[in-house]
């Protein structure tokens, strides 16, 4: 007997289990089996697709038959895949189920069965005929070890008078599932055991499968048979289908599995998707599982954190195709495809802009290989359906099931609450370790989303001041704000995890509310905001510096005439005073490290390095670094390294006065650099400290030149022995070359 296994997909076997009404379909089945004569033989089909219920209705149908005295057994091919085997197979089964019936049996068969293999073996032959073709005959089906069966179930041989004489209006019921995936090879000839061999008194075939999957591989077996619905017609005696789920049966379904799987998911929130979901039984419970997979990650938030319309769309798009999912995730698609853009821009957009968003969703869809039209179909409705159902929080939850946070707003309260117990940085460097353990996470990540977690948080508390009307209460929040500044500066600065991006972020945030400063406690938190920023400005390496420098570039800000934007450049200048300087001794370093000038003549890089050496008023120019500068320029007449350096330097500084360095160094900029006669003399002293080969004399002599017609005097640009050579030998050959040219007179 095939029992029953437990589990998440196992079919039906209870009838208080039974939401869909599978009960009373399998009950007219049986009433069919029960109502035919007893000694009558019968093959019933029952059809439906992957995951309708076909299995529920099977189980059912068991203990049915079985509470009636019938021998009831499953058979199933679909797990064996030579002929002979399967037999061996289906006699196996039904003598330990006529053993359980106590009907008594011959079981010499089975050693003939064991010897017939073992000659057809020998012979090398595996099948002795072909499938059964379009001629029903039982010579053409049956093979040496199909022969000995049949004649052991002979129509009127003892074995089947014995069954019969035991049951006497019972029968022997053979449940088959999973036809549909039987090897396509034994189909026909499967089916036609059933119909010609098989068709004994007293049994009964109950076959459960999806007509039109077995119906195309008959056809191919043989084209005769059209669509393979000739054949089944011919085989199966009673044909029933599975009716399609209705609402109310699958409201009732999803109810009872919710309140297993799921009893953490809010039950009202299933009503506003209730359409959405889909009609297959097993696609159902698939959904709900992987619902409850996520109960270690729900228990991780707030009850107020979820959004579960946000939960249901993102599991049902996850389910129905993946790649697709995946393809949504990346950037800022989900937004723009499926989420709250779309809708914001459908509003301003035009019909025609409209299509092109739409065959953008085509072109998802084909990248991610969906092309089943019923499945297009589906996917299509659940984008149209996020659309206008999901919140702005849709990608947090859709990102849930692939990648879970490694810290979540609950998680962020418990770390904040632990730490003002004791707010010193020992104690937030402890509670981050501990949580990375907890959660198997790096510390990379934990400091990624806590860093976000308490710039959010605190962006919150700054706007609920600002908004709140009582004194009281500002104040309050203004608190909360300053303690969360604290926790800030020190995981930037005591924790180390400061780096250029996240002091951008703080100071972008800051700068945003640096007009508010009315109220004492706004003031306490402005104060307390720069003093923060030009600590940690203080604290940072020259290298970060030169990172650093470049957030206080002037950009475009509009002045509103209330004082913010001098506000604004006040903190600017402040910053930039603490950091520049750094930055400015790091530049100089570049003169001395291995390649370091040549990767300023990269546009777009290092370009708080080219605005410490390129810019007149940087700390190199304005502090006693011009000297550090000029000496480490003039150590490259007897250091290798300094010399390719200054040799870059110098070609840089060439390229300035014919046309920009980079979009922050112009060609005046290197210009105001000339005036310094002891720079440039520093230059041209060690470039040409060295003997240069013949191709390039021209290239110094023509940039020196260069540096005269821009205002340098030639008292510091001499020219060396080889330069003077090679600059009389041009003028030698100009002065022939004027005198070749033909007279004009």
């Amino acid at each position: 007997m095939n029992k029953l296994t437990p589990g998440f997909d196992a079919a039906q076997g209870k009838r208080e289990d039974d939401d869909l009404d599978r009960w009373r379909f399998a009950a007219e089945i049986v009433e069919v089996i029960l109502t035919t004569p007893a000694d009558w033989s019968a093959r019933i089909g029952i059809f439906g697709k992957w995951g309708d219920g076909k299995s529920t209705v099977l189980r059912f149908a068991e203990r049915m038959l079985t509470e009636k005295g019938n021998i009831v057994f499953w058979f199933s091919p679909w797990a064996i895949r030579n002929w002979e085997d399967l037999w061996d197979d289906f006699g196996s089964l039904l003598l330990e189920a006529l053993s359980a019936a106590k009907v008594p049996f011959d079981d010499s068969w089975k050693k003939g069965l064991k010897d017939s293999s073992k000659w057809l073996e020998s012979k090398g032959i595996a099948e002795l005929t072909q499938a059964a073709a379009s001629l029903f005959g039982k010579d053409r089906i049956a093979t040496t070890g199909f022969r000995i069966l049949s004649r052991w179930l002979k129509y009127d041989g003892p074995q089947i008078r014995a069954i019969r004489e035991k049951l006497g209006d019972k029968r022997v019921v053979v449940l088959i599932d999973d036809l549909d995936r039987c090897a396509p090879e034994l189909l026909p000839r499967l089916l036609m055991s059933l119909r010609e061999i098989l068709d004994l008194p007293g049994f009964t075939f109950l076959l459960a499968f999806d007509d039109e999957i077995v119906a195309r591989a008959l056809a191919s077996a043989n084209p005769a048979w059209l669509e393979g619905s000739n054949f089944l017609e011919k085989i199966l005696d009673f044909r029933y289908y599975l009716p399609a789920i209705t609402e109310k049966q699958k409201e009732r379904f999803v109810r009872r599995a919710m309140s297993r799987y799921c009893p953490f998911v809010q039950p009202e929130s299933t009503s506003k998707i209730q359409d959405l979901l889909p009609d297959n039984p097993r696609k159902l419970k698939s959904l709900i599982r992987s619902l409850a997979s996520l109960q270690p990650q729900v228990a991780r938030h707030d009850v107020d954190e979820l959004n579960w319309v946000d939960m249901w769309l993102a599991q049902m798009l996850r389910h129905e195709s993946y790649p697709f999912f995946e393809l949504l995730l990346q950037g800022d698609t989900l937004e723009e495809v499926a989420g709250y853009l779309y809708s914001f821009k459908l509003k301003l957009s035009k019909k025609k802009e409209a299509q092109e968003e739409n065959k953008r969703l085509t072109d998802l869809l084909e990248q991610a290989g969906v092309e089943d039209s019923t499945l297009v179909q589906r996917v299509t409705r659940l984008v149209e359906a996020s659309r206008a159902r999901s919140s702005q929080h849709f990608r947090y939850i859709c990102e849930l099931a692939n990648r879970p946070p490694a810290l979540t707003w609950k998680e962020f309260r418990s770390i904040c609450a632990k730490w003002e117990a004791d707010p010193k940085s020992t104690v937030l460097a402890d509670l981050i370790a501990k949580h990375a353990v907890e959660r198997a996470v790096s510390l990379d990540a934990v400091d990624a989303e806590l860093f976000q977690a308490m710039l959010g948080e605190r962006n919150r508390l700054l706007e609920s001041a600002a908004q709140s009307k009582p004194t009281l209460e500002h104040a309050g929040f203004a608190d909360q704000a300053s303690r969360l500044l604290t926790m800030i500066e020190q995981f930037l600065g005591d924790l180390g995890r400061l780096d250029a991006q996240r002091f951008k972020t703080l100071y972008g945030q800051a700068a945003y509310w640096i007009g508010f400063r009315k109220n004492p406690a706004d003031l306490v938190l402005r104060n307390q905001e720069e003093g923060s920023q030009l600590k940690l400005l203080s604290g940072a390496s020259e290298q970060l510096s030169t990172e650093l420098l470049e957030i206080f570039f002037p950009s475009f800000d509009i002045d509103f005439g209330d004082g913010t934007l001098q506000l604004k450049e006040t903190l600017r200048n402040k910053c930039m005073a603490v950091v520049a300087p750094k930055a400015a001794k790091e530049a100089i370093s570049f003169v001395t490290r291995e390649g370091g000038i040549q990767s300023l003549t990269e546009r777009g890089r290092f370009e708080a390095v080219k605005y410490c050496l390129f810019k007149s008023d940087s700390p190199v120019w304005k502090t006693g670094l011009r000297d550090e500068l000029i000496a480490s320029i003039g150590k490259g007449k007897d250091d290798s390294r300094i010399y390719s350096n200054v040799s870059e330097l110098f070609d840089l500084m060439m390229r300035g006065l014919r046309g920009d360095i980079d979009s922050t160094i112009g060609m005046s900029d290197v210009v105001m650099l000339l005036s310094n006669q002891e720079l440039i003399k520093a230059l041209w002293d060690t470039v040409t400290s060295r003997a240069i080969q013949y191709r390039m004399q021209m290239g110094y002599i023509e940039a020196r030149q260069l540096l005269v017609q821009n205002g340098v005097s030639e008292d510091i640009l001499p020219l060396t022995d080889e330069l003077k050579l090679r600059a009389e030998e041009a003028a030698r050959l100009r002065a022939n070359q004027q005198d070749a040219k033909p007279s004009t007179s």
